[in-house]
């Protein structure tokens, strides 16, 4: 590609790919969003137990250049040897794919890391070999909750040593800096938010009117985190008191486990609705015929779906956890304590009794301010040119 634009290779630790659909679905919005300033390359490798030699795609897709290389999984159950076997065919892959980016693009200016391990690995040896300047944006839930980081000696040591080697590091949320900070990483940072997609998640159009109140839960639907049994709970207890409500649980998760619970329960089937697994644009409308979006996770980092539901002008209840409270104030929505079903159950009491004081036109307004992919490209674009002297 001949032009004036900047080259940026995007190195993903995570990455939609054909194992994985929903894998870093986020990071991909961040990726077309710079698009529309600089020319874009993602790069990304995954393992996979039946893939026997080094499998490359490539495609244009949305105006980013996509490199996904899959690559055999190792299976020796040795450790030492089984993370030098495993290191050591991620790079090869990493090589393979970054050989491939470059027959289309010819060079890189920067690379822009997405998640620092272990995608960083690379990042640190395209630096070492072709002084090849990195960023990092960073998304990871682990750095914030401590019980559930499963790192090793030997990993937590590289991750500083990558987060120390880049220009800049731009963690999704406050929180998540603070947590980088307590981890022991010291740099530059600078907050840049997740990215929506305003061609999929507008305004809140308008709907038929229905003489109940929409309640929409969207998430993976895994327990521990998303507290889908607590949401149940209190359900089963509201509607106890009254029937003007409905509540959609969709996701991509075991959606079976949960309306078996619902059964249990005795929830009764007309205030709620189970779906499966959605596209966005499913998504968006699934918030279009909602009013409430509710959230009662035990920990979270700057969820993608809160962001999409104010641009939908949606307000969202939600736990007050992780870079949320950065998202949620007065005019768009409810903050309560993680696990505290007293909490839950009283404030979707009044916020079914009291709905019609949030303003949707004005929740999308400033939702479109923070989270559009205008606003977050151009925010990278002056990041790259910066970092470059351009």
């Amino acid at each position: 590609m001949k032009d004036n634009k900047l080259n940026i290779l995007f190195l993903a630790s995570w990455y939609p790919n054909a194992e994985f659909s929903q894998a870093g679905n986020f990071i991909q919005q961040h990726a077309r969003a710079v698009s529309n300033f600089v020319n874009v390359c993602v790069l990304h490798v995954v393992p996979v137990k039946s893939q026997a030699t080094f499998k490359v795609t490539k495609k244009w897709n949305e105006n980013v250049y996509e490199v996904i290389v899959y690559y055999n999984k190792t299976n020796s159950t040795i450790p030492i040897f089984s993370n030098y076997q495993k290191a050591k065919k991620q790079q090869e892959a990493y090589i393979i794919g970054h050989q491939t980016a470059l027959q289309e693009l010819t060079y890189f200016d920067m690379v822009h890391l997405n998640v620092v391990y272990p995608a960083g690995l690379f990042a640190s040896l395209l630096l070492k070999k072709y002084k090849l300047p990195f960023i990092i944006t960073e998304h990871w839930t682990a750095f914030q909750n401590s019980s559930n980081n499963s790192w090793s000696f030997i990993e937590k040591y590289f991750i500083k040593k990558i987060c120390n080697q880049a220009l800049k590091i731009f963690p999704v949320s406050e929180n998540l800096k603070n947590a980088m900070i307590d981890f022991g990483i010291t740099n530059s940072f600078q907050v840049i938010p997740n990215v929506v997609n305003t061609n999929i998640f507008d305004s809140k159009k308008a709907y038929e009117k229905k003489d109940w109140i929409g309640i929409l839960h969207v998430s993976n639907l895994k327990d521990e985190h998303k507290n889908i049994s607590g949401i149940l709970s209190v359900i089963k207890k509201l509607s106890e008191k009254r029937k003007d409500f409905k509540l959609t649980i969709a996701g991509n998760g075991d959606i079976e486990k949960f309306q078996q619970k619902a059964i249990e329960l005795n929830i009764p089937r007309e205030v709620i609705l189970f779906e499966g697994e959605k596209t966005p644009k499913e998504v968006a409308h699934l918030m279009s015929q909602n009013d409430l979006f509710l959230l009662f996770s035990n920990y979270e980092n700057l969820p993608c779906v809160i962001a999409e539901s104010l641009i939908m002008g949606v307000p969202v209840l939600s736990t007050n956890v992780g870079g949320i409270p950065e998202m949620i104030n007065e005019s768009n929505g409810v903050l309560i304590n993680p696990g505290r079903e007293d909490e839950l159950y009283q404030s979707l009491d009044d916020m079914l009794n009291n709905i019609t004081k949030y303003d949707s036109e004005k929740i999308t307004a400033r939702a479109k301010d923070i989270y559009s992919h205008h606003q977050i490209g151009e925010m990278y674009f002056d990041v790259y040119k910066s970092c470059l002297n351009k």
